[in-house]
């Protein structure tokens, strides 16, 4: 028992992150529904940009995160108006390809730029162990899910209250009716593009100290995708709910099939988990059916 109640308790403090990173896919779907597989690449580059500034540059953690976040929101930006914005009406394989080109791009650019210098996140609390019972549980791992339920929690009420958030939404819903109503579809679509750049950031960072590791395309595939396809492409609340399932279905998988089948379940779980959803509910859990307006 004492055994299960540690893998629970791993597979909620990596969900909470899966959470974090999964929103930051989802914020770019649900208002602009592109599909942006170059996520990884973004979170890869503004995690070892967090890291360099730290290791080379001398500074404190969150100002050197500030940085990075602001290069990368620099750099969505630029992407959704020179790339994005060009290719509104085309097929969905042509953004597709445009993201997966931008990855390309970012992990060049970032192998030509940042290899050969130190860009490990120092790990606070590293040599430190929280004991509950027979649960035992690095502080860093805590402090990394903690501020990610802070910033998902923070997210969700951005776009259930603020002004900003309901416009993104109201793009989201219906881009013909916000544009009669004054919204600038424009301005929002950058904004949404902008969130998710911070997101990624913020999650990358969080991912290291939590040492899950696993950036790049890998992470996209292996654990956005389960995500947000088991929580729905358009729901923050399944989202979150997609982000726990996957993270103990991980950390059980790893618990109890890992020791008898060797290492890989718990990729296969994420994977076996996708199929199983896609063939019961396609829209995912909290997801809902595209309606067709005549």
């Amino acid at each position: 028992m004492d055994y299960f109640l540690a893998l629970v308790m791993n597979g909620l403090l990596s969900g909470s992150v899966y959470a974090l990173v999964g929103m930051a896919f989802v914020v770019v779907y649900r208002a602009s529904t592109v599909l942006n597989f170059s996520l990884g690449e973004w979170v890869s580059l503004g995690t070892k940009a967090t890291g360099v500034s730290v290791q080379v540059l001398g500074l404190p953690i969150l100002p050197a995160a500030a940085a990075a976040i602001g290069a990368v929101i620099g750099l969505a930006i630029a992407f959704n108006r020179i790339v994005i914005r060009k290719l509104i009406g085309r097929p969905v394989v042509a953004v597709v390809m445009a993201t997966l080109a931008l990855g390309v791009l970012m992990r060049a650019g970032s192998a030509l730029t940042l290899t050969g210098l130190p860009s490990a996140i120092p790990v606070p609390f590293e040599d430190a162990l929280w004991v509950w019972g027979a649960v035992i549980v690095p502080p860093s791992r805590v402090l990394s899910s903690g501020v990610a339920i802070l910033l998902v929690v923070a997210m969700m009420l951005f776009f259930r209250l603020s002004r900003a958030g309901i416009a993104i939404r109201a793009v989201a819903d219906d881009a013909q009716a916000a544009t009669g109503a004054g919204i600038s579809i424009t301005r929002y679509l950058a904004l949404a593009w902008a969130l998710s750049a911070a997101l990624c950031v913020a999650g990358g960072v969080l991912w290291s100290i939590d040492g899950l590791g696993g950036f790049g395309m890998g992470l996209v595939l292996a654990k956005v995708l389960p995500v947000v396809v088991i929580g729905g492409l358009t729901s923050f609340p399944g989202t979150i709910a997609g982000a726990v399932i996957v993270g103990l279905s991980e950390s059980l998988a790893t618990g109890y099939l890992d020791p008898v089948i060797g290492t890989g379940s718990a990729g296969f779980i994420g994977a076996a988990l996708v199929i199983l959803t896609l063939w019961i509910r396609p829209t995912g859990l909290f997801g809902a059916a595209a309606v067709s307006r005549v």
